[in-house]
C-alpha cells in the first residue's frame, strides 16, 4: 500500500562542516527605510564564491522600499525587530525546514537581532511563529546584543527598531543571555558565533559579543561598522573565545572570512 508523508514531515538533517549549505545575509537597520541587498553584501557574497562556496547565497531583506534582494518583506523603521523576526523565520520555515534543508545566517547589525529574536521565539514555539527550524550555524556582525551605543541612540532617533535597540529596551530584555540553540521540538542546534571590532562606533565591543554564544571574536582597531561585513583580506588584530576563556591578541583573517570559518566548520578556528 503506498503511503504519502504528511506536509512538513521531511527528516531533519544532520550537522556537519562543509560549504554546501544556503548562506542567507541579513542587513541591519537602514537610517532611510531601504537596502539594496545585493550592493550591501556585494563584497561578502562575492568573497564566500571566491572560496569555493557550494551553497546558493542568498539575502533576506524587511523595508519595502528595500531592493535587489533574494526575498524580501514588508516594513519600516517603526516595525518592530520581533514582528521582523516571525517573517524572518517563516521565510525559513516555509523555504527550508518544512523540505528538510538547513540553512546558515550571516547577518550584519540589527539583522543579527532579527535572528536571534526568530530562533528564541520559535523555540518559545511564541504565537505567529513555525514549530521548528532548521538553522546550522549563526555570524553576528556588529550585532548590537546588548543595544547601540549611546550617540548612536541619539542619532537613530524615535521609529520602534530605533527603541528595539536602545540599551535596556523591553525588546532586548526579552531575550536571554544565552544564544538560542536547542534540539526540543524538532529543531536543530544551532552554532553561534559573535563578532565585534572596538573601532565600531554604533555598537560597542562588548556589545557585539554580549550574551553566550559557543565563540565570541573581537577586532582591535582598524574596522568600522560597516567594514565588518566588507572587510574581506588581510591581518587584523583580533582575539577569539572560546569554552569562556579569551585568547591573547594576534594576527588573524577578516572579519568576513571568519564568518565564512564560522558557517563552515562546527566550530570558529
Amino acid at each position: 500500500m503506498l503511503t504519502v508523508a504528511p506536509a512538513g514531515a521531511a527528516g531533519k538533517p544532520s550537522r556537519s562542516n562543509g560549504s554546501s549549505n544556503r548562506v542567507i545575509f541579513v542587513h541591519g537597520h537602514a537610517p532611510l527605510g531601504k537596502h539594496d541587498c545585493t550592493k550591501e553584501f556585494s563584497a561578502a557574497r562575492k568573497h564566500f564564491a571566491n572560496k569555493k562556496w557550494k551553497g546558493s547565497l542568498l539575502t533576506f531583506g524587511y523595508y519595502t522600499n528595500n531592493k535587489k534582494c533574494s526575498k524580501n518583506v514588508s516594513g519600516t523603521r517603526d516595525t518592530a525587530i520581533k514582528d521582523v523576526a516571525k517573517k524572518f523565520a517563516n521565510h525559513i520555515s516555509t523555504n527550508y525546514t518544512k523540505k528538510g534543508i538547513k540553512v546558515d545566517v550571516v547577518a550584519h547589525s540589527m539583522g543579527g537581532l532579527v535572528v536571534r529574536a526568530a530562533l528564541h521565539y520559535t523555540h518559545k514555539r511564541a504565537p505567529g511563529f513555525p514549530k521548528k527550524l532548521y538553522i546550522e550555524d549563526v555570524v553576528t556582525l556588529g550585532t548590537p546584543h546588548a543595544g547601540i551605543t549611546k550617540s548612536r541612540v541619539a542619532l537613530c532617533g524615535s521609529a520602534r527598531q530605533c527603541k528595539d535597540m536602545k540599551p535596556g529596551s523591553a525588546f532586548l530584555k526579552a531575550l536571554p543571555s544565552k544564544m538560542p540553540s536547542t534540539t526540543k521540538n524538532g529543531n536543530m542546534s544551532t552554532d553561534w558565533t559573535t563578532i565585534s571590532s572596538y573601532d565600531d562606533h554604533t555598537v560597542s565591543e562588548d556589545s557585539g559579543v554580549a550574551g553566550s554564544a559557543s565563540h565570541e571574536v573581537q577586532y582591535k582597531a582598524g574596522i568600522n561598522h560597516g567594514q565588518l561585513i566588507t572587510k574581506t583580506s588581510g591581518k587584523h588584530t583580533a582575539r577569539i573565545k572560546h569554552s569562556g576563556k579569551w585568547s591573547k591578541f594576534s594576527k588573524r583573517v577578516s572579519p568576513v572570512e571568519q564568518a565564512r570559518l564560522a558557517v563552515f566548520y562546527h566550530g570558529t578556528s
